[in-house]
């Protein structure tokens, strides 16, 4: 049996994302601050990195370079982000963070920066937020709000193959019938 069209469209939307990340396309990671991206002096901070389910290594980058925090890895396979918590921030800690992460020898785009403000403490040389180019971090709530958008389109697509599907079955069965009243060998069937 030869695959159908509608088979092959399904294994390709299916395998799509997959075959992107092993072709080194990887989605880029969200990044956010807990309790939030303006801290006061001696507090502490957690950056929080999400990517895809199959990340093996969260890489933390402050200013373009990495981090002296260690690299978070991934060893369950099903978790979604990473934690590099700082117990207490002081003034070089502000600056502007970004996420990585790697599957297999392949590694993501790393996300627009995060800008860490520390308030308060010794001196006040930490940048402000209202210079260009501070962004505030996507959320939680928005990573699930592209999950579920993801998930959405996919069942409309599978939607869509199930009625060509059904379309194409009640077409197979009223071409063996013939036309309504009619019998194969050209003979009515109200004898």
């Amino acid at each position: 049996m030869s695959p159908t069209p509608t088979t092959l469209l399904g294994l390709l939307l299916c395998l799509g994302p997959t075959i992107q990340a092993r072709q080194g396309y990887l989605p880029r990671p969200s990044i956010s601050a807990e309790p939030g991206s303006v801290i006061p002096w001696g507090t502490s901070v957690t950056f929080v990195c999400q990517g895809p389910p199959e990340v093996e290594v969260f890489l933390l980058e402050k200013d373009g370079k990495p981090d002296s925090l260690p690299d978070v890895k991934n060893s369950s396979g099903i978790e979604t982000e990473a934690r590099f918590p700082i117990s207490s921030v002081k003034t070089d800690t502000a600056g502007r963070y970004n996420c990585i992460y790697f599957i297999g020898n392949a590694n993501s785009e790393p996300r627009e920066f995060l800008e860490l403000v520390v308030t308060g403490g010794p001196s006040d040389i930490s940048p402000s937020p209202t210079e260009a180019g501070f962004q505030t971090a996507p959320t939680l709530q928005n990573y699930k709000v592209g999950n579920c958008v993801h998930l959405g389109l996919a069942c409309v697509v599978l939607l869509m193959l199930l009625v060509i599907l059904a379309e194409a079955w009640h077409s197979q069965c009223r071409s063996q019938r013939g036309p309504t009243g009619w019998r194969q060998d050209g003979t009515s069937q109200r004898d």
